[in-house]
């Protein structure tokens, strides 16, 4: 018979996979090789907030999709575990029991330094530890940048006033919208500058409205500058929230197909032109200045 696999976990909904939770799944890995384990992160579908709460609440910075693209780039395993009310009644002992070491094999868990769940949330690194002394369990400390804490509600607070390059240094990587291109009004073609619609997973969290620059990445392969606008489109009067992509030197049928938007920096508020030539023109002026954005925009 095969060997059963042995794991080391980390769980939770790592709403972000910033670098607070980037340090728990490098110190995972670590551990977990050392012992012949295999690093797995767990999280839950859908987010438990949405179950003992209500859906929506919070908005996500990461789908499960793009969680699962992230934690697996890093070399450890991704599982999904469905979150029900049944499954948030289960006193913490028994879930481990039953959920962590019988079925999943686990040996070994890794905790943040506020991570708590079961019925109550009883079930904390204090609590697993005394219970079941045959786990191996360790907790890491906060994450601090620049004296604040990282945590998934500063990306949020960076992201809705349009300071992008905040975001980043949190995440330590680009915030990624991904999603579906859908078609639109199609007058992005009638002016020169098509664009591609993106429809993103509901409860996707968005920033403030206003017009980006981004790096697209289509196929996971190819990658091109862009211009995005977040926003109710005033100009064209459809006055409907849209993500709409403007990928520079690239004209191709992509509708139906993945795209990814990582926004590097904030270009303007979105605003409504008095003419047509207005917002040709200042699309031409956002283009450029996308085309030669090389990072420190800003910088005079």
């Amino acid at each position: 018979m095969p060997q059963a696999v042995r794991r080391a976990i980390t769980m939770g909904n790592f709403d972000g996979c910033h670098l607070g939770h980037q340090a728990l799944f490098r110190s995972l890995k670590a551990v977990a090789e050392v012992n012949g384990l295999v690093p797995t992160v767990i999280s839950f579908e859908p987010h438990s907030n949405y179950v003992l709460r209500e859906p929506g609440d919070p908005l996500l910075l990461t789908t499960t999709k793009e969680k699962r693209e992230f934690v697996e780039s890093l070399g450890l395993e991704f599982l999904v575990m469905p979150f029900t009310k049944e499954l948030a009644r289960l006193p913490f002992d028994e879930f481990v029991r039953k959920e962590l070491i019988e079925k999943r094999g686990v040996c070994s868990m890794f905790f943040g330094h506020d991570h708590c769940f079961g019925a109550g949330g009883k079930g904390n690194y204090e609590t697993i530890t005394a219970a079941f002394p045959e786990l191996s369990t360790q907790m890491l400390s906060i994450v601090l940048y620049k004296g604040e804490r990282v945590s998934s509600s500063a990306v949020r607070n960076a992201l809705l006033n349009g300071d992008v390059d905040r975001a980043q240094t949190y995440l330590g990587r680009p915030y990624r919208l991904s999603g579906t291109v859908v078609e639109g009004k199609r007058l992005g073609h009638t002016i020169g500058f098509p664009t591609a619609n993106l429809q993103v997973e509901p409860y996707k969290f968005l920033p403030k409205i206003g017009v980006y620059v981004a790096s697209a990445r289509l196929d996971s392969e190819r990658i091109f500058r862009a211009v995005v606008n977040i926003g109710m489109q005033p100009s064209t009067g459809n006055h409907q929230l849209a993500i709409e992509a403007y990928i520079l030197d690239f004209n191709e049928d992509i509708y139906g197909k993945p795209l990814s938007l990582d926004l590097l920096t904030y270009l303007r508020p979105e605003q409504k032109f008095a003419s047509m030539e207005d917002l040709v023109r200042q699309i031409g002026m956002d283009a450029d200045t996308a085309r030669h954005y090389n990072g420190n925009h800003w910088a005079e």
